[in-house]
């Protein structure tokens, strides 16, 4: 019986790690040496709760771009520390920073936000982006001339991402291991299927006339993952979305130390569940028998459970190699990493279903008003 599990773990493995290599074969990369044939303005709309620590830097990153029709408009979501004071100081006329106000019943902060600065944008073209991503000065040349080649109405960049922490570093692989490893990358660019749709907090550039069309965040107020849902809502409406890598032209420190990990994705995992017991309790079983089950089987010397940890090992080499993550971890974190994220995941059912709370940034919702992107 056990080997049988672990010869079905080893033959996902086997499938996920071919997977991962045509993945990464055929995933598009963000191209400094393109330019756009025309040079659409681009509003950048961020929003900005407490970010004093890094919000001048993502700012004046912004505001370098060699890509010069741009306006910068900077949601201060009702920030206790000095991030107006900060911003205001800056000077800049392509900056405009607006006052938020707390959000209007059945709204999330952050969603609140991007609806007051899309509702200031006056670009052709919005750019959502968080306020700690940090922009190379040609990312946003790169990225029109992407989205205009493609004739896509939205395209997502996806990042580098910083861990300094252990707790970051056993953590954070974790998204770049389940996109590359566990979607079908290779043909959800080439589809406008909905699940399959990818945004990020990085960067999701989209045709403001497309955004208008699909409802802009009114049809994702009480989203918890807001990004994913501007990605599956265009889907939705029939537009075509598409994703880049872009980790040379941008990058974030997503969250600082393994509590912040743990805090950052308790507001998410459950609810990417839909809320569905059954699904979460599926997902952690899996978790086990795919992850842990293998490294304690092959103990016992059985050819199966040594192929999958070969293969998971494999599989984290060419992924860490190829994001430029350190390759120790690669060959040792893997246990530690999916045993955290299981937590995450218990902690996530306990908090955001059992106690029916959505807490972040100092708020906490009804998560039970809450939802994973648009409304059905």
């Amino acid at each position: 019986m056990l080997h049988a599990l672990a010869v079905f773990a080893f033959v996902l493995w086997l499938l996920a790690f071919i997977q991962t290599l045509v993945n990464l074969r055929v995933m598009p990369r963000l191209n400094a040496d393109l330019s756009p044939r025309n040079t659409p303005l681009v509003s950048i709309v961020i929003p900005a709760r407490d970010e004093a620590h890094i919000i001048e830097r993502t700012a004046r990153a912004f505001l370098a771009q060699d890509y010069a029709n741009i306006e910068v408009i900077v949601v201060n979501d009702r920030s206790k520390d000095a991030t107006a004071d900060i911003l205001r100081g800056i000077g800049d006329p392509r900056l405009s920073v607006i006052d938020g106000v707390e959000p209007a019943p059945g709204w999330l902060g952050k969603t609140w936000a991007l609806q007051q600065g899309s509702a200031r944008a006056r670009g052709e073209l919005l750019l959502f982006v968080d306020a700690d991503l940090i922009y190379a000065p040609s990312a946003i040349r790169g990225a029109v001339a992407e989205l205009e080649n493609s004739g896509a109405a939205m395209l997502t960049l996806l990042p580098h991402f910083e861990m300094k922490t252990f707790g970051e570093q056993v953590g954070m692989p974790m998204l770049a291991f389940f996109v590359f490893s566990g979607m079908p990358l290779w043909y959800s660019n080439r589809s406008k299927a909905v699940r399959l749709a990818l945004g990020g907090g990085s960067g999701n550039l989209i045709r403001h006339d497309a955004f208008k069309s699909i409802g802009g965040f009114q049809a994702l107020q009480g989203a918890v993952v807001d990004d994913v849902g501007l990605a599956r809502l265009a889907r939705q409406h029939g537009y075509a979305t598409r994703a880049v890598r872009a980790e040379n032209f941008l990058s974030v420190r997503m969250y600082d130390g393994a509590r912040a990990v743990v805090d950052g994705f308790t507001k998410n995992s459950f609810p990417i569940m839909n809320r569905s017991y059954l699904m979460a309790g599926f997902a952690i079983a899996l978790t086990v028998i795919l992850h842990l089950f293998p490294y304690g089987f092959a103990l016992t010397g059985d050819w199966a459970a040594i192929g999958c940890v070969v293969l998971i090992t494999m599989t984290r080499i060419v992924i860490f190699r190829s994001f430029h993550y350190r390759l120790a971890n690669a060959l040792f974190l893997h246990p530690l990493m999916v045993t955290l994220w299981a937590w995450i995941m218990l902690r996530s059912v306990w908090i955001t279903g059992i106690r029916n709370q959505i807490r972040w940034r100092g708020r906490t919702y009804d998560a039970t008003e809450t939802h994973f992107g648009a409304h059905r």
